[in-house]
């Protein structure tokens, strides 16, 4: 069963939550075969409405709309280990957080290499462990990590270092596992920080602009938030791997609603590391633990 916990409108109506309403679709299921899944570790939504998405056999495949394969590509290495994060910029191109090779590869559509740049390492434009790379309207590149240097660097669109930010004493502590990355309209910064079970969002220059969430399972605590999406309606909703659930917030940090409880059936959720949300509201869950893919509409 799906649980939905929503909040009250004006006059005591309530809205109805994407939580009451069962997925469209579902596609996806174990295997190494063309449309399956050996535990997907992240997805992004290209413009066009394709999807990419890596998995532990270190295997990128795009994906229709709805699911019909249409092509893969292997990473070039993997034996160290494999990738945990994906994004798509609005030429089309698609970044690879290699994350055990310390480097981040971009790609074509079609998985023709057109550039990599980083390197093992705790200087500037060194990486230990990227988790995620995005790119925002000027065509600059961010790049989060974790371990020893837990931080954002920022590259220009020619992928020279410009500066890096997050190791500083923000409130609440540095970030600890910055695991994905999003921009939104207003080029805000939404940074899903999983050791510190928090959003953070920041400026494109790194200044901070506030924080919310804390340990737990109740609305409005987080457990290992993996990943954030911007709704068309500017609210934002957030993939909790550790609470294997998804859960909407304004843009203060107030819980609106949350769905999904673990489990294998339509609706129910195991261990989600990403969450995608078209400009029409579509949303794309990717429900890990279960292999799969399931389709949600606002």
């Amino acid at each position: 069963m799906v649980v939905a916990v929503v909040a009250a409108g004006p006059g005591g109506c309530r809205k109805p939550a994407i939580a009451d309403r069962r997925p469209e679709r579902v596609f996806g299921d174990q295997g190494l075969g063309p449309g399956q899944f050996v535990y997907p570790r992240a997805m992004a939504i290209a413009p066009d409405g394709c999807l990419f998405v890596v998995d532990k056999t270190a295997r990128v495949q795009r994906l229709s709309p709805t699911g019909e394969f249409e092509a893969s590509w292997q990473m070039p290495e993997w034996e160290e280990g494999k990738p945990t994060g994906i994004s798509v910029d609005a030429a089309g191109r698609v970044l690879v957080a290699d994350t055990h090779y310390h480097r981040v590869i971009i790609y074509d559509r079609d998985g023709r290499e057109l550039a990599r740049f980083g390197g093992l390492g705790t200087g500037d434009g060194q990486f230990l462990l990227p988790t995620d790379a995005t790119v925002d309207r000027q065509g600059r590149i961010y790049v989060s990590e974790y371990g020893e240097n837990d931080r954002i660097s920022v590259f220009s669109p020619e992928l020279k270092f410009l500066y890096s930010f997050g190791r500083e004493d923000l409130p609440g502590g540095p970030l600890i596992r910055p695991q994905s990355m999003t921009f939104d309209k207003d080029d805000t910064l939404w940074v899903a920080d999983a050791c510190r079970h928090r959003i953070c969002h920041f400026m494109h220059d790194g200044k901070l602009l506030g924080t919310f969430g804390r340990p737990g399972r109740e609305p409005g605590q987080l457990q290992y938030p993996y990943h954030v999406a911007v709704c068309p309606d500017g609210t934002l909703l957030v993939s909790e791997f550790g609470n294997s659930r998804l859960q909407r917030f304004d843009r203060s940090g107030r819980s609106l609603e949350t769905w999904g409880v673990t489990g294998r059936g339509p609706g129910q959720l195991m261990a989600p590391w990403s969450v995608e949300v078209t400009d029409k509201g579509v949303v794309y869950v990717l429900d890990s633990g279960n292999n799969r893919v399931q389709v949600f509409r606002m």
